[in-house]
């Protein structure tokens, strides 16, 4: 009668001790406990003690929870997890990096691993065919301030020499999670890091990091990077001409930037619309309309078809200009070659007219774009509420404040 009430409590109340435990540890366990407790002991026995009695875990079977998914059991785990035991356990699934992200979520990287068994976890996950679960788990390492970038990169040398990996694929990941979490200084002290180890980053990784600089307007850094590439030979990609020739516009040296093109050429890379459009960029935010018509008859000439962001530049350039009707005529010529406008391109036609005063057209433009399945942004209805309240159409101006809210579109502190 006394057991049959211990079964019960052991079966409605501590179905959580007992997910801890596999079948052979539960047996052993509760055999155990009613052999060597007195009738009195099973009769008090709480819940809460069998709760917080540990299990033992090992690595063997943690390894068997993971093998076969028991995802719930590993979460109940984690508190008791020392590093030795996940280090062990990450060695165990090198050869199944998926299996090694899956126990990493689960246990949670952010809270149970030190800077060691984190660089350990990221080396194994880095044999993932997609970079992207480790450029996260990169990130959230170097946003948590664990340790300085050397610092990481040296336990990531360790982590590698300890999987015996030969390949230097996980300092061109930590050159590109910094640059994502644009962290120019920390990408460039990795940078030299490599080249003290005699390790030299991929043209990918090159690039990430001339891109940083060009958003971050850094010029003269990017052009020293460059140099040092081209000191170490690396063969450039049309990426990084398309980036170095952006950065040239950004200086406002177009007739370099075109001559970069024929430097491309002549190395056997073929420029594509990127490398035009930037040009043509250029020049139209300069108002010289006719140097960027020019650059696009090369690029037709050449057999490179413009694209939307080609047409926009031009429509933006002209209506900066005062080309109104030369705009509108490159707008219909872009959606002739079947290429969707953007918001950004339609918001450039609504301010042109707006500023001319013919709210009409104005508004054909923003019917047109909601009809091409073109979501107005907060921008388009900026340009329209404030040319209605320049014509002192104050009741139209709040209808369009209302439709904003009624869309859920924010209003920010333009509006």
């Amino acid at each position: 009668m006394k057991s049959h009430k211990l079964s019960q409590v052991l079966t409605h109340k501590n179905l959580k001790a007992a997910t801890l435990f596999s079948q052979s540890h539960l047996c052993s366990f509760f055999s155990s406990t009613l052999q060597s407790n007195t009738t009195q002991q099973t009769q008090t026995l709480s819940p809460k003690i069998l709760t917080n009695i540990p299990p033992e875990i090992t690595h063997e079977l943690l390894h068997s929870y993971i093998q076969s998914s028991q995802w719930h059991f590993i979460e109940h785990l984690a508190p008791n997890l020392t590093p030795s035991l996940i280090k062990t356990t990450l060695l165990n699934l090198h050869k199944t990096p998926e299996l090694a992200l899956k126990f990493t979520t689960h246990i949670g990287f952010r809270h149970v691993f030190d800077i060691k068994t984190r660089c350990l976890a990221i080396a194994v996950i880095s044999r993932l065919p997609s970079p992207k679960p480790t450029l996260q788990l990169l990130k959230e390492t170097l946003s948590s301030g664990i340790a300085s970038i050397r610092g990481v990169f040296e336990e990531l040398a360790l982590a590698r020499d300890e999987l015996g990996t030969k390949s230097s694929i996980l300092y061109d990941f930590l050159i590109r999670a910094s640059c994502e979490l644009k962290r120019s200084d920390d990408a460039f002290e990795c940078f030299n890091i490599m080249k003290e180890k005699g390790f030299v980053p991929k043209i990918e990784t090159y690039n990430d990091m001339l891109s940083l600089c060009s958003r971050l307007n850094s010029t003269e850094r990017a052009w020293v990077l460059y140099a040092e590439m081209l000191k170490m030979r690396i063969t450039s990609s049309v990426y990084t001409y398309n980036i170095m020739i952006n950065l040239l516009c950004k200086e406002r040296k177009l007739k370099k930037a075109e001559e970069f093109i024929g430097f491309m050429e002549s190395l056997g890379v073929k420029p594509n619309v990127v490398t035009y459009s930037t040009i043509i960029h250029g020049y139209c935010l300069k108002g010289r309309i006719e140097g960027a018509q020019m650059v696009l008859n090369i690029m037709e000439s050449r057999g490179v078809e413009p694209n939307s962001y080609t047409y926009s530049s031009f429509i933006s350039g002209m209506c900066k200009e005062g080309r109104l009707e030369e705009a509108t005529e490159v707008f219909g010529k872009m959606k002739d070659n079947e290429l969707v406008p953007s918001a950004v391109t339609y918001n450039i036609l609504i301010d042109a007219y707006c500023n001319k005063g013919d709210l009409g057209m104005a508004f054909t433009y923003r019917d047109e774009m909601v009809k091409q399945g073109i979501v107005p942004t907060a921008s388009t209805y900026n340009l329209l509420i404030h040319a209605l309240f320049m014509e002192g159409k104050m009741g139209e101006a709040d209808d369009m404040i209302k439709e904003m809210g009624e869309k859920g579109i924010r209003l920010d502190s333009i509006t």
